[in-house]
């Protein structure tokens, strides 16, 4: 049995990856973020779901490596508390899922002779991917074109390690009113961007779509709190409007497949998803990520003609409509994605640690 250490700042395929080693007999111990951002009272999904399945974690406060005071004086303190847990838990490796945090941990768990791994999910590498793939034994790749981001001792393509829930999961009924059903997401933490809009036009959206409305949890913002107050006064109309918090692990799939139009950000893990269902999409590119990777994760749906890209300085209730309508004429098709990624970086894994 090995003990491995799993971090990093994409939790969902982390923690699909991370169950499928405790099914197979070994012990898996996770470093994140109890909150989703700095001054958020509430518990993170990432929290909520590492626990709900049981398996050991950690909090650490880590900072981030850019020319800011704050995260400068963070950054030594978050390594000083890495190296304790690792010689705390005394794991045969660490398997990072990138970020800030997850950089933190590899290179405590470097300095303490651990063998790292790295997982990349986007179709670029952020800065902090960029120094564990240094440090790591292997880095596997959710897209081949990744490669040239990297220097890397070696490199195996995988794909993305997918929720169970979005291959098995069926089509079911939402809502008793016949019309499309919109979903609008804008990652695990909510946008409050994407939240203002639906806010602003709610009862317009509604004449046309039912609407799954996942806000996130931020306790600054408290949107999933005017979501459910909004609800309520849309008389005979509440019952075409679900808002929630968080869509987790089990229930994604089954949302994903009940409905026909996204609305939301264009993270690694959901157009991954997307181009595995063929869902159209409008996707609204959160643009302050590292190298517009959220842009160049729109484009692979945009180039398969599965999605239109809707800049948020655009975002307005004509352009939303007008996209709706252009995308009724697009015929895209599922992309040809490896939907069995979890075994095969597992496979790989145990076999790197003999």
């Amino acid at each position: 049995m090995h003990t491995i250490v799993v971090t990093g700042g994409h939790h969902n395929s982390a923690l699909v990856v991370a169950q499928e080693l405790v099914r197979r007999g070994h012990k898996v111990v996770w470093i994140g973020h109890k909150q989703s951002s700095r001054g958020d009272a509430h518990d993170s999904a990432e929290y909520l779901e590492v626990t709900s399945a049981q398996i050991p974690f950690y909090n650490l406060n880590a900072g981030k490596l850019i020319l800011n005071l704050s995260e400068l004086i963070r950054f030594p303190v978050g390594l000083s508390q890495a190296l304790s847990l690792l010689r705390q838990i005394k794991p045969h490796a660490v398997l990072s899922f990138g970020g800030y945090l997850g950089g933190t941990v590899a290179i405590a768990g470097k300095l303490l002779g651990i063998p790292i791994y790295l997982h990349e999910q986007t179709v670029t590498a952020g800065r902090a991917n960029k120094l564990i793939a240094r440090l790591a034994q292997v880095v596997y790749l959710t897209y081949p074109d990744s490669a040239k981001h990297l220097s890397a001792k070696h490199i195996e393509v995988v794909g993305l390690p997918l929720r169970s829930s979005i291959l098995t999961s069926k089509s079911k009924t939402l809502f008793s009113r016949k019309r499309p059903t919109l979903l609008v997401m804008g990652g695990k933490q909510g946008a409050h961007v994407l939240n203002q809009f639906i806010f602003a036009h709610l009862s317009d959206l509604l004449t046309y779509f039912n609407i799954v409305h996942q806000t996130g949890t931020n306790s600054k913002t408290q949107d999933y709190e005017r979501a459910c107050a909004l609800q309520n006064t849309l008389a005979s109309l509440a019952d075409c409007y679900l808002p929630r918090g968080y869509i987790g692990e089990s229930e994604i799939g089954s949302y994903l497949h009940s409905t026909q139009l996204y609305l939301g950000r264009s993270g690694a893990h959901i157009c991954y998803e997307l181009g595995v269902l063929g869902l159209t999409s409008i996707l609204v590119p959160l643009m302050s990520t590292h190298d517009a990777e959220q842009l160049k994760n729109a484009r692979i749906l945009e180039s398969a003609r599965l999605a239109l890209i809707l800049p948020q300085s655009r975002l307005t209730l004509p352009q939303f409509t007008s996209a709706v309508t252009q995308l009724k004429q697009l015929k895209g098709t599922k992309l040809p994605l490896p939907i069995d990624a979890t075994n095969i970086l597992v496979n790989h894994l145990l076999k790197q640690l003999g």
